[in-house]
């Protein structure tokens, strides 16, 4: 009896025919290694781009941002910036964190938001059309910036309800709509701030003055006050951050610090701050860390610490209060030197400049008079 013949168009197995649990041959590198890329160009092809970008940028922002030498640039003041980036901010910014998916994690965070909201460092509104009205019984805006104000407040719908705030969040802030004034009662039941520590000169006090507008439950029974519940229908008083900064891997911090004077200098943010570093020197709650891209971008969540709360609470405020006054002296002080080196070293480019434009001039000139 003979066996079952095989079918014609059937190959043959052979040593070089790849079997269905390994793709590629054994044997024949370079065949493996085309096939490889023709499966697969895309993470190569990715990072390639990618590091090209990177070396445009750094050029970009090295070009035009010398720090002069014997300047801490973190005395630099660059918060002007931002009026001057306001209108092309948006248009700047959106298809990174579109695509990144920063745009997603802004709305789950401001989702989160409860009560009384603040957010603070609103700059173009980003945030805007993430907030739930269902959820929330007021809504405070508030930044430094004018210009950054002016296209927050375009944005905004009519029928909802919102303040718009022009003032530092380093100053004291303003009191919730509606509220109380009782002791702990007039502050914010939720605080949001999203890519702001990378801006302010401060960053451990502009936390603490954030959770001096933070609410507590006051009991008010002449013997206790005691910090908010923590049921679903009550959560407590929270500040809600977004931030980005220094990464998990030593190649990108270098990078990051490489790049942090120019990028300051052209956009007014510090990119390579530790996030984590200062949400602990704040002295705050951490009640949640999360990161992702890297750890470059930062999640937050932040409660009052014991020390701010019940008795304690308005010399917490006072103390903080104090402090950012302090720092706030002296950081002017430094920034007052270090922007004068700044103008001394601008002038003395643009002199450069007109001395080769006019070297330039006279040669085209005795050019002219040979021909």
């Amino acid at each position: 009896m003979t066996g079952a013949r095989r079918p014609a168009s059937e190959p043959r197995p052979t040593r070089s025919t790849p079997s269905p649990r390994n793709p590629f041959p054994k044997t024949g590198s370079a065949s493996s290694a085309s096939r490889i890329w023709r499966k697969a160009p895309h993470p190569i092809t990715v990072g390639c781009c990618l590091l090209g970008a990177l070396t445009c940028y750094s050029i970009f922002v090295y070009k035009d941002s010398v720090v002069p030498e014997g300047v801490d640039p973190a005395n630099l003041d660059v918060s002007s910036r931002y009026n001057a980036t306001a209108s092309t901010f948006d248009r700047d910014v959106d298809f990174w964190e579109r695509y990144s998916g920063i745009v997603k994690l802004r709305s789950e965070l401001v989702l989160q938001a409860r009560g009384n909201v603040l957010e603070a460092a609103v700059g173009t509104g980003r945030n805007s059309a993430f907030y739930d009205f269902n959820r929330i019984k007021s809504l405070t805006l508030l930044d430094q910036s004018k210009e950054m104000v002016a296209v927050a407040r375009a944005k905004w719908q009519e029928d909802k309800q919102c303040r718009f705030i022009t003032q530092s969040a380093l100053k004291p802030l303003p009191l919730a709509p509606g509220s109380e004034k009782e002791p702990g009662e007039e502050g914010y039941d939720t605080i949001i701030a999203t890519m702001s520590l990378c801006s302010t000169p401060l960053p451990e006090l502009f936390l603490r003055n954030l959770a001096s507008g933070l609410v507590y439950q006051s009991i008010h029974d002449g013997t206790a006050l005691a910090a908010s519940t923590t049921s679903d229908e009550n959560p407590p008083s929270r500040i809600l951050l977004l931030e980005h900064g220094r990464s998990y891997y030593p190649l990108i911090n270098k990078f990051l610090d490489w790049t942090s004077p120019g990028h300051a200098l052209h956009y007014g943010c510090w990119w390579n701050r530790d996030v984590g570093q200062i949400a602990e020197d704040s002295g705050l709650e951490i009640i949640k860390i999360r990161r992702k891209h890297f750890g470059t971008t930062w999640w937050l969540e932040l409660g009052l610490p014991d020390e701010a709360k019940g008795a304690k609470r308005q010399q917490w405020i006072d103390t903080t209060r104090s402090k950012i006054a302090a720092a706030k002296a002296e950081l002017e002080q430094k920034q007052g030197l270090a922007g004068k080196k700044m103008k001394e070293q601008d002038e003395e480019r643009r002199r450069v400049a007109e001395l080769e434009e006019w070297r330039r001039e006279q040669r085209e000139q005795m050019k002219r008079g040979k021909s």
